[in-house]
Order: C-alpha cells, then structure tokens, then sequence
C-alpha cells in the first residue's frame, strides 16, 4: 500500500515537472514558433517561410501548394500541425494520400514532441492519433472515407492537411472537406506533387482564386543546397559522357534561375543534376520542377476522356448487344464495366468497385446487371485469375478470358480509336473511371504502368468484344434470366434500394 502511494507522489511530481517543462516551452517560444521548429532541423528557404508564416498567422484560411517531391511538403505541414496543436490547442485533421504517408506525419510530429506533450501515441490500421492534455489533437489518416470519419472537430479551431492530394480519389477529397464544416475558425491546406494530370489538385490548381485559395509553389532549385558552381559550366562533369550536355546544359540553368545560388534548402545540387540528366524531360518537370504533367506518354487523349464522360446516364436498349468487361483484383479492386453497342457506339452503362469481397456477391451483382441489360452472359475478363473466371463459367456466364500480356497493347489502341473518334460515352457520375483513364500513362520505356488502373483494364478487357466482332466470331451466347426469377421492376427497385457490403458504384 505505502508503495503504490509512493508510486503515485512520484508520477504526480513527474507529471508536474513535465507540465512546467510544457508551460515553459509554449511562453519561450509563443509567437516565435520558426525559432521553435529550427531546433528540430526545419528549414525555411524563402517560398516554405512564406507559407508557414501565412497560414500560422491566419492571414490565409485557404491554401495549395504544388510542389516537387521530396521539396518538404510533409514536413512542413507536419510543422504546422504541431505548432497549432502547441501554440494554440486546435485539432488537427491529416488526411494523406496512403498509410504510409499518414505515418510520416506522425513520426515527425513524434520527433518534435517527445514524451511531455504526449499523452497517447496510437498507430492502428486506418489512422493514427495524438492526443494532448487539453483535450485536442492530431489525428493523421490515410484516404479512406471509414477513417476520415472520426476527424470532426466539434466547435473547436481546426487545421486540416491533404498531404498528396493528387493521389486521392474524388469522392475521398469531397468527404474530408465536410470534417472541418463545425470547426471555429477553420484552415484548409491541401499539397501535392502534379503526379495527375486530371482530378480534383489540378482542377483546384487552375481555379484557386475562384474557390477562395491561395496557390503556393516551388520547385527542387527552390530548396536546395548553396550552389557555387559557375552557371556556364554547371554541368561539366558530365561532359566526357554525354556528348549532348552542353547544349542541355544551357535547359538547365533555365530550370534554376539562380535560385540555388540563395542555398537555404537541404537538397544537394548533384542530385538535381544527375535527376536532370538521367529522366526523361516530363518526369524531370513533374518530379523535380512540380510542374504539371504536359500529357506526353497519356495513353488515351486528356481532351477526348473527358469528351467520352460528358454525358448523363445513357439509356438502355435491351436490345442491343450488351457486356461485361472485368478486370480481377486479389486483395485491392476488382472492376466491373457493363457495356451496350449503340450503332457504331461503344456506351459504358455503369461501373462497379469490389474490394475484399466474396465472389458470390458479385455473381449476384452480374446477374442483377444481366437482367437490366436485358439478359446477357457474355463476360471479357482478365485471364489471371483462373478461378474466378471457371466459377463464372459454372454459373453460366458465357466467359472469354482476355491475356493482358498480349492484348494490352490491342485493347488500348481500341480505346484510343474510340476516344478520337467520339464512339466512347460514358455517364458524368463515373468519376473514379474518368479519374483513371485521365491518368492512364505509360513509363520512361514506353509500357503501359501499372498503377491505378483498375477500371482501364476493365474497359480494355471490354475492347475484346470489338477485336471478336470485326474478325467476324463473337459469340453473344444465349441470353440469361438469372437464376432468382422476379419481375425486371422488382428486381430493380432492389438494385436501386440495396448495395451489398464492399460492392462500390459511382453512382
């Protein structure tokens, strides 16, 4: 007993020392919170400072920031998460474009606070939380709409943070602008590097003035290193290999300005250059300039996707030739595209998202949709998933498995095809499918890359249906009633009053 009290005076002294430390620190560095974050290794070249010091002051309420990657976007933002959170006890929501990039909030955020100010430090699958003892806090989270829930500030002042936005899904970005709606006051901060041409950053980007934003930028030269290299020759010991550099040379002085001659930054100018001289000039500009992709390498026309999205819900004709495109997902996203031939049109009807579901739920889905498209079994699905396609088979859908390996390049020239020549339509509401065809993009060596692509291999799948029909031996396969027999009205008000757990639309 006389040992637990014991126990309890110390950690009551300790906590009253840890909270005097705190006192101390919050009065030494109130209104000089740049002083404060020098001391953890922050550094603040001309353009970073400018915008910490508008934002800390609440001189702007709305702000973006495009900027080249490892330009310190994270890490400022980290620094002003915390100085609200110390300075002036507001709840700070982050919302990252991954997990992994939520952590690197919290860890630098962790690097700054030590124990004293840290009540509770709590990583968990969708978001991590520190608390302080005031009842406020920081709360990182990655872009899911189940994490994003808990970020409501509740009446008090709020700074809420969308760390690489670009790479956030647009129904992602419009629920976490919603947390801050009870905030008093409220600031909106949203970064990213231009990695999409297209999406919610870059339509921010070009229309920021008219929703209220600030725009903020820099580029790699911006925060880099002193350079004390002469400007004519900055690039000389590349001479003797690359018998082009000279005349590049005078490209890159251009992409620097000078700037790097203030050398405030952290990033050494021999890794700019050697960037420079091994990347491509639109990964250069994107990656290290923060500049906007020009929308070389696009495997479809920017202009014409979002043409082919232009319209509302395409009615369907149930007798016309319908089908199904998938593109199979083990444990991220299957896609599924429902498909109608409308004379020389090829018209998406709907898309479906299944994440981590049961593959009954979606021969349930297929069904439902084969009887709204007026009874078709003909599916094109992606070959890699042998399984999932034979218990399609089994349950009677006519399935012709599409090998990615050899047809990519065929389906996605069928899809160019379409998009320059008006013959794709798809309905507005589609966001997510715009939002990858938009991006779709190929690598340094010309191949389609692999990312984000889910609902493209869909439709790509989908063009199977083309190539078969111009050889002259597509097979529609009899139509089907799926198995549960109910009227097509009833069968549609279920569908339009009922989504089964971890089925998607973009409806």
């Amino acid at each position: 007993m006389r040992t637990t009290k014991r126990a309890e005076k110390q950690a009551l002294s300790q906590l009253k020392d840890e909270l005097l430390k705190r006192d101390q620190l919050v009065d030494k560095y109130q209104g000089r919170p740049i002083k404060f974050l020098e001391q953890y290794g922050y550094r603040f070249p001309d353009k970073i400072k400018e915008l910490f010091e508008d934002i800390f002051s609440e001189k702007v309420q709305y702000a973006v920031v495009k900027s080249c990657r490892a330009g310190g976007k994270t890490q400022i933002a980290s620094g002003l998460a915390f100085c609200f959170f110390f300075f002036k006890q507001w709840n700070v929501g982050v919302v990252a474009g991954s997990k992994e990039q939520a952590l690197r909030t919290i860890e630098y955020c962790q690097d700054i606070s030590g124990e004293p100010e840290v009540v509770d430090y709590v990583p968990e699958e969708t978001k991590t939380i520190i608390k302080g003892k005031w009842g406020n806090w920081i709360k990182a989270s990655p872009a899911s709409t189940k994490a994003i829930r808990g970020l409501h500030a509740k009446g008090r002042g709020m700074l809420l943070i969308l760390d690489e936005e670009a790479e956030m899904d647009e129904a992602i970005v419009r629920s976490a602008l919603k947390v801050a709606k009870d905030a008093k006051p409220c600031i909106i901060l949203r970064l990213s590097t231009f990695h999409k041409i297209s999406g919610t950053f870059a339509e921010l980007v070009d229309n920021h003035e008219k929703y209220g934003y600030r725009l903020y930028g820099w580029d790699s030269f911006d925060v880099a290193e002193k350079c004390t290299e002469d400007c004519a020759t900055c690039l000389s010991d590349y001479y003797g290999i690359r018998p082009d550099i000279k005349e590049r040379e005078k490209e890159f002085v251009a992409y620097c300005g000078g700037k790097a001659k203030k050398g405030k930054g952290w990033l050494p100018i021999s890794n700019i250059r050697q960037a420079f001289i091994e990347s491509p000039r639109e990964w250069f500009e994107v990656e290290d300039m923060g500049m906007r992709p020009s929308g070389e390498g696009m495997v479809l026309p920017l202009e014409k996707v979002k043409l082919a999205f232009d319209n509302d819900d395409i009615g369907i004709d149930i007798t016309a030739n319908h089908w199904f495109g998938i593109d199979w997902g083990f444990k991220g996203m299957t896609a599924i595209h429902s498909y109608q031939q409308f004379g020389d049109l090829m018209q998406l009807i709907d898309a479906a998202e299944f994440t981590e579901i049961a593959l009954p739920l979606i021969v349930e889905y297929l069904r439902e949709q084969s009887l709204i498209l007026g009874g078709t079994n003909r599916v094109y699905a992606d070959s890699s998933h042998p399984f999932e396609n034979n218990h399609l088979k089994n349950e009677g859908f006519d399935v012709d498995e599409v090998v990615f390996g050899a047809y990519k390049e065929t389906g996605a020239g069928w899809l160019r095809f379409l998009m320059e020549r008006e013959r794709y339509k798809a309905p507005r509401r589609l966001t997510r499918t715009l939002s990858q065809m938009s991006n779709w993009r190929r690598g340094k060596e010309g191949k389609i890359v692999k990312k984000n692509d889910h609902h493209c291999d869909a439709a790509l799948a989908a063009t199977k249906y083309l190539e078969d029909n111009q050889s002259g031996t597509v097979s529609l396969g009899p139509r089907m009633i799926p198995k549960k027999g109910a009227g097509f009205m009833e069968w549609w008000n279920r569908l339009r009053g009922r989504q089964p757990a971890g089925i998607g639309t973009e409806k």
